[in-house]
């Protein structure tokens, strides 16, 4: 019986050579909330003050995860609402916002093209639900 390796650790990723190479983050945002009966898709309800989505970027904006670039995908209708949110909760983690398609796989795709044009062979793209 095999036993699998233990996830990697802030530490781990961040002293070992491959730290070194450009880490990019997707964070995918297109659910609308129905399941949860709210008034405004989960990705917007308040936590502690402030919108689940602007948690969930604080945390890609740690120094220590070494994130190039954030890009947050949402749905073309919820666009403004969002810039609306950041201005009023001080949003001010910076991330490339890009509009989603139908589907979670065109979401992705979306967000990709929103990398650079050439990464670096061996660059890392976390691909994140928003409200996890």
């Amino acid at each position: 019986m095999s036993t699998l390796p233990s996830p990697p650790t802030i530490h781990s990723l961040t002293s070992s050579p491959a730290h070194s190479l450009p880490r990019y983050a997707i964070i995918v945002a297109g659910g609308s909330g129905l399941r949860m009966g709210a008034d405004r898709p989960k990705q917007f309800l308040l936590l502690r003050g402030e919108p689940v989505l602007l948690h969930t970027l604080r945390r890609f904006a740690e120094p220590a995860l070494g994130v190039a670039q954030t890009v947050v995908v949402l749905p073309f209708d919820q666009l403004d609402f969002w810039r609306e949110l950041t201005a009023e909760h001080g949003g001010a983690f910076p991330h490339t916002l890009v509009a989603g398609g139908a589907t979670r796989w065109a979401s992705v795709k979306a967000g990709l093209a929103a990398l650079p044009a050439a990464p670096p062979s061996g660059a890392l793209v976390a691909v994140h639900d928003g409200v996890r």
